[in-house]
C-alpha cells in the first residue's frame, strides 16, 4: 500500500503517473504510444520505447499484453502480462455465495423409462417427473467450479413444486445419490446443511435432484449457497490512514469519522525522527480516546524493499522504535498490534524467481514478528497461494502471523467471495483470523494493448533461457532468429468501478453489508478492512493508488468484460 521508507510528505503517490510518463517516455518521446501506427520520425533503428524483463513459460507464447495508463490521452506503459495458453491448467474457481447460480449449473437429465423431462426457459427450470420405479431425475454440475472450502453453508433451491416432492443430494462428481435422499424438495423449495469440505479439496460436485416414485414436478428459480448461522453478526469492519500528519493535526475529526464509519479498528502510519516514535503523547491520546469509542488502534508499515537485506534492516529499526514505544506505554495507551504490509511482487526480480522472493518474504516476516516479540498481522494478494512458492512461503511463516488481510480489491460481491475463499478456508484450517480487504480509492483509466506473433511488429520478445525481454518500439520491425515480432491487435479499456468503489458510499454500503453476512460463513473471518475509505470526501485515508504496476502478477480474467 504505502512505501513507508518515503517519511514524510506523500505527494508522490499522486505524481506516480506522471513518474511513469517520464520514465516510459523521456523527453524525446512526448507523442502517444500507438503502438502499430507509423512513426512521424525516421529512422535508421527503431527506439526502444519500453522494455521489461520477465518469465515466460512457453518459449513462442501467442499473445503478450501490455497493461498501462491514459495519461493525457497518452497510453503509457508500466507493466507486461502473458496470459496462460493451457486453460486445461488452470485451477478451478469456487462458487460465490449468496448469488443464484443456476444458469453457471449445466443440467443432465438420466435415468430409465422416459420417465424425466427437463425444460429450461428464461432463467428457469423446470422438472417434471413421470411415475416409475427405476432412478432417474437431472444432474446439476459444477463444471470448472469447486463448492467453497471449510466453509459453513447450506444449498437453498426456490421456485414451485406440485405432486409428489422431488429428492436433493449433494455428491461426487459421477456418484449416485443416496437413499434416502438428504433433502425432501418441498412446495415452495428446500434448505440443505452441508457439510463443510477440505481446504485443499477442489473436486467437482454435482447437485442431483431425484424424481419420486409417483408424479411430480418443481419449477426452480434459484440454486444458491448461503451461510448456514443463525441470526445476524455484528458488523467489523477497519481502514488505514496511512499520513500521520492526518491523525495528528485532527485527532478529533478522525474520531468522529471513524464512529460514524462504524469502525471498530484503525491502523495508522506512524512518525518516527531520530529512532523513535514522534508526538508519543498525541498517540496516545489518541489511542485512548479511541479505545472508549470501541475502536482500536494498530500500526501498519509497508514497503517492498523489506525483503532486501538493506530494507528489513530498515524495518527492524523501525519496530524497535515502536516497541520502545510500547513497553513504555500505560495499557490503555498501547497499541492493537502491528501490521505488515510488504508487497514483494513489485519488485523487479519477482518475475524472473517468484519462489525466492516468496521465501525472502516469509524470512523477513519471522524476523519482524521475533523483533516485536509477538506474531504480526501480515497483507497478502489474493492469488498468493497459488502463487509459485506463495503457500510454501506462508506455511514457513505461520506461527509468526498472527492474522492476513487479503487484498480482494473487486466491487462485485460475488467476485469478493470467490476471491477470498482460498485464503478464508486455509485461515479456517490454520486457526488464523482472515480480514477481507475492498477498495474505495480513486482509480484512473486503465489499458490492456494485446499484441499477436506476426512478421513484422512494434513489439519484440528476445528469450534468455524462462527469461523474456519484451521491448515496445517506435515502429514495427521484422521478426529476428533471436527475437519474435508482435504487431497490435486490440485494446481493452478496464472499467475501474470492477476494482474501486471510486468513493459511491451508497454502492459500498450495500457490498459491505452483503459481504458481511455471506463472509460470516467461514470461522476464519475477521471482517473487512476497506482502502481509502471515504476518502474523496474527507481526505483522510491518504490512500496508494493501485496501478497495473502493482497487479502485474495477478491472475487476469478470462472474460473480456473487465
Amino acid at each position: 500500500m504505502k512505501g513507508e521508507r518515503v517519511e514524510g510528505d506523500m505527494s508522490w503517490k499522486y505524481g506516480l503517473l506522471v513518474l511513469f510518463t517520464v520514465l516510459a517516455l523521456g523527453p524525446s518521446h512526448a507523442t502517444d504510444i500507438s503502438a502499430g501506427a507509423p512513426s512521424d520520425m525516421k529512422r535508421s533503428e527503431p527506439a526502444v520505447l519500453w522494455s521489461r524483463s520477465l518469465a515466460v513459460g512457453a518459449s513462442s507464447p501467442s499473445r503478450i499484453t501490455i497493461e498501462g495508463a491514459e495519461v493525457d490521452g497518452r497510453f503509457v506503459p508500466q507493466a507486461v502480462s502473458i496470459l496462460n495458453e493451457k486453460p486445461e491448467n488452470t485451477a478451478k474457481t469456487s462458487l460465490p455465495l449468496g448469488e443464484n447460480l443456476l444458469d453457471r449449473l449445466e443440467h443432465r437429465p438420466f435415468g430409465g423409462e422416459e420417465r424425466v423431462e427437463a425444460v429450461r426457459s428464461a432463467g428457469d427450470l423446470t422438472i417434471r417427473c413421470g411415475e416409475g420405479n427405476a432412478p432417474a431425475g437431472v444432474v446439476l454440475g459444477t463444471d470448472t467450479f469447486h463448492f467453497p472450502r471449510a466453509a459453513r453453508l447450506k444449498l437453498v433451491a426456490k421456485g414451485v413444486g406440485s405432486g409428489e416432492p422431488l429428492g436433493l443430494s449433494v455428491v461426487g462428481r459421477g456418484g449416485d445419490a443416496p437413499m434416502p435422499w438428504q433433502a425432501l424438495i418441498g412446495a415452495d423449495g428446500v434448505s440443505l446443511q452441508l457439510p463443510p469440505n477440505s481446504a485443499d479439496d477442489q473436486r467437482s460436485r454435482d447437485v442431483v435432484i431425484n424424481c419420486p416414485p409417483g408424479q411430480g414436478a418443481f419449477r426452480l428459480t434459484s440454486v444458491s449457497l448461503e451461510p448456514d448461522l443463525p441470526g445476524s453478526q455484528p458488523s467489523r469492519t477497519g481502514t488505514w490512514l496511512w499520513e500521520a500528519e492526518t491523525w495528528e493535526r485532527q485527532p478529533g475529526q478522525i474520531e468522529d469519522w471513524a464512529v460514524a464509519s462504524r469502525l471498530d479498528r484503525i491502523f495508522l502510519q506512524l512518525r518516527i525522527d531520530n529512532g523513535e516514535v514522534a508526538d508519543r503523547t498525541a498517540l496516545a491520546d489518541f489511542i485512548g480516546r479511541l479505545g472508549k469509542r470501541g475502536i482500536s488502534v494498530h500500526a501498519v508499515e509497508g514497503d517492498p524493499a523489506m525483503v532486501t537485506a538493506e530494507g528489513l534492516s530498515h524495518a527492524l529499526r523501525r519496530v524497535a522504535a515502536i516497541r520502545r514505544y510500547q513497553r513504555s506505554s500505560p495499557p490503555d495507551a498501547r497499541l492493537g498490534g502491528l501490521q505488515f504490509d510488504i508487497e514483494p511482487y513489485l519488485l523487479a526480480d519477482f518475475a524472473l524467481k517468484p519462489a525466492a522472493v516468496w521465501s525472502h518474504w516469509a524470512a523477513a516476516v519471522q524476523a519482524l514478528s521475533s523483533a516485536w516479540r509477538e506474531p504480526i498481522s501480515v497483507v497478502v494478494p489474493f492469488w498468493m497461494l497459488d502463487s509459485e512458492g506463495g503457500a510454501a512461503a506462508v506455511a514457513t511463516a505461520r506461527q509468526a502471523i498472527s492474522d492476513v488481510t487479503v487484498m480482494a480489491y473487486r466491487t462485485e460481491v460475488a467476485e469478493v467471495t470467490a476471491l477470498s475463499e482460498p485464503w478464508l478456508a486455509w485461515g479456517t484450517v490454520n486457526d488464523v483470523p482472515v480480514r477481507v480487504a475492498i477498495e474505495n480509492g480513486p482509480l484512473g483509466v486503465e489499458l490492456h494493448r494485446t499484441f499477436v506473433r506476426a512478421e513484422t511488429g512494434s513489439l519484440l520478445l528476445e528469450m534468455e533461457g524462462r527469461t523474456g525481454i519484451v521491448s515496445l518500439l517506435s515502429e514495427p520491425v521484422a521478426a529476428r532468429r533471436d527475437a519474435l515480432a508482435y504487431e497490435f491487435d486490440h485494446e481493452t479499456r478496464i472499467n475501474p468501478t470492477r476494482i474501486s468503489f471510486m468513493n459511491n458510499l451508497s454502492k459500498l454500503a450495500v457490498a459491505r453489508a452483503e459481504l458481511t453476512r455471506l463472509l460470516v460463513a467461514w470461522p476464519s473471518f475477521d471482517g473487512l478492512m476497506i482502502h481509502a475509505l471515504d476518502e474523496t470526501d474527507r481526505g483522510v485515508g491518504g490512500a496508494r493508488i493501485p496501478t497495473p504496476e502493482a497487479r502485474a502478477h495477478e491472475p487476469q480474467a478470462s472474460y473480456p468484460d473487465l
